[in-house]
């Protein structure tokens, strides 16, 4: 048998898929966004507490006035635009995707979390 590269045999054939390292950033990712997901429903109770405790909200409780705010469907949207970042996050291979999801997610997150504070302002 020649030392020759061009005429060594092969003991198995090659991959035709490549072997790419584990997805490190992916799984922190997940992590990260589970986390962040898991901590809206006590921000949201937190934020109704400090909104329940305005001057505005008690006179609109108790007589019917200055019972203007913001409409439901902005709420209803940024919930929306949350969850289908979430489970973006949650299912995409592409990293570049999941972290635009993620970021997306916190920027949902906090706009929900701003027009509840912001609520009969």
């Amino acid at each position: 048998m020649s030392d020759d590269p061009r005429t060594r045999v092969r003991s198995r054939a090659a991959s035709p898929v490549p072997i790419t390292p584990p997805d490190v950033e992916g799984a922190r990712l997940r992590k990260r966004s589970m986390v962040w997901a898991g901590t809206l429903p006590p921000a949201s109770l937190l934020a109704g507490f400090l909104v329940l405790a305005r001057e505005k909200v008690a006179d609109c409780l108790t007589h019917g006035q200055s019972c203007e705010g913001t409409p439901g469907f902005v709420y209803i949207a940024a919930l929306v635009v949350f969850v289908a970042a979430l489970v973006t996050v949650q299912s995409t291979s592409r990293p570049d995707v999941r972290r635009v999801a993620f970021r997306t997610q916190l920027g949902a997150e906090g706009v929900f979390l701003l027009l509840l504070l912001t609520a009969f302002a």
